[in-house]
């Protein structure tokens, strides 16, 4: 049962992240976005995703406690991202740097162009869908791979 709920939600995050670079692509062009209901769906749409990545965290730090002693230092970046492809990691920290640069960017510049809201808010979609499509993967991993002792 958890196989198939990690399933979903890699299914979830990865059609949030791939909807948030659409948009975010879109807000680029001449194409008007205007008000729709796409915008408060991604919006809403980040707190399942990283729902998730909160819940794995918890389950691995309680995991991990239960087999180490409860003494030692959890690194919670290493469970987040434990498992999860090389590249997974790399779109995360991409999706975040460009979510944080676009934010100073658009800080600065204060334009009023007819997207630019779309542009900001899909960058920081990017970064919590793909955080989401990593934690989450990564835990489907581990669950999948054999367990040793």
């Amino acid at each position: 049962m958890t196989k198939l709920l990690l399933l979903f939600a890699i299914l979830y995050a990865a059609c949030g992240l791939a909807l948030s670079i659409v948009v975010n692509a879109v807000s680029f062009t001449s194409v008007q976005l205007g008000d729709n209901a796409l915008f408060p769906v991604l919006t809403w749409g980040i707190f399942p995703a990283f729902l998730s990545v909160i819940l794995i965290d918890i389950s691995e730090r309680e995991g991990r406690k239960i087999r180490s002693g409860a003494g030692e230092e959890i690194d919670h970046w290493e469970l987040i991202f434990g498992g999860c492809p090389s590249l997974m990691k790399y779109v995360f920290w991409v999706c975040f740097a460009y979510a944080w640069a676009i934010g100073i960017v658009l800080a600065i510049l204060q334009t009023h162009e007819p997207n630019v809201i779309w542009r900001g808010a899909s960058a920081f979609w990017m970064a919590f869908y793909a955080l989401g499509l990593a934690s989450v993967s990564g835990a489907y991993l581990r669950r999948r791979a054999p367990q040793t002792l």
